[in-house]
């Protein structure tokens, strides 16, 4: 659990070591509806165990039955507990999904899961600053896609963090992506008026087929990391 504004906790949740069903309890019926109006099982699942998961943490977290829990949402959509001071976010790829939970401080996280060299080279010139891009293709090629993809979780945290989503273009953050200690240089959009109040790290889930990241509004965060088993 975050015990002070500067312990941040991050939870990776396996999804296939769930069901839809074992979470069905703490959604709501329009939350259910929303899981299983995907077509594909994998979806399904997806979105009705990351729900739970959210729901099961969030009720530890703030002593609340799950059941009672009632999110409300900014003008881009990202979810918030009205009138709570515990900040946290969500995010999922494949068959992980990953949770990040703070008191007080902004915050952001992405997985996604690494996909082919094509994806890599259709996407990197749109969502790479020119900076970033001349960088990028410097890099020897064995090395180019396991790197676009910790570029592209950066800065998918980041925009998460301000709550923006992709409403703002990721070529507007310009991020250095040395792996050990990546950091937000700068940032063409008024929601960020200081890029070194934000810091970045890296997150490893223990899979070596997926990229991690967070983003947190503050100096030094110290970051846990650990593997949610719990079933309701």
């Amino acid at each position: 659990m975050p015990t002070n504004p500067e312990s941040i906790q991050v939870w990776v949740v396996c999804l296939s070591d769930h069901t839809c069903e074992a979470w069905r309890p703490l959604l709501t019926d329009s939350e259910w509806a929303k899981a299983m109006r995907f077509r594909m099982p994998a979806d399904q699942r997806r979105c009705a165990v990351t729900r739970g998961v959210l729901k099961a943490l969030l009720s530890r977290y703030l002593d609340l039955p799950a059941t009672e829990i009632v999110f409300t949402e900014n003008q881009f959509g990202k979810p918030a507990i009205a009138s709570q001071a515990l900040q946290f976010n969500v995010s999922h790829s494949g068959d992980y999904c990953v949770l990040a939970f703070a008191q007080e401080s902004p915050l952001g996280v992405d997985v996604e899961q690494i996909r082919s060299q094509r994806v890599v080279d259709e996407l990197a010139q749109r969502v790479l600053s020119p900076a970033e891009y001349a960088r990028f293709m410097a890099l020897p090629d064995a090395d180019r896609k396991q790197t676009f993809f910790e570029i592209w979780t950066l800065k998918e945290s980041v925009l998460k963090g301000i709550g923006s989503g992709l409403s703002v273009a990721p070529e507007c953050l310009e991020i250095s992506f040395f792996p050990d200690s990546p950091k937000l240089l700068s940032a063409d959009t008024e929601l960020i008026p200081d890029v070194g109040e934000w810091t970045l790290h890296s997150l490893s889930i223990g899979h070596p087929e997926y990229a991690a990241a967070i983003a947190v509004k503050q100096k030094a965060p110290s970051i846990k990391v650990e593997h949610y088993r719990y079933y309701v």
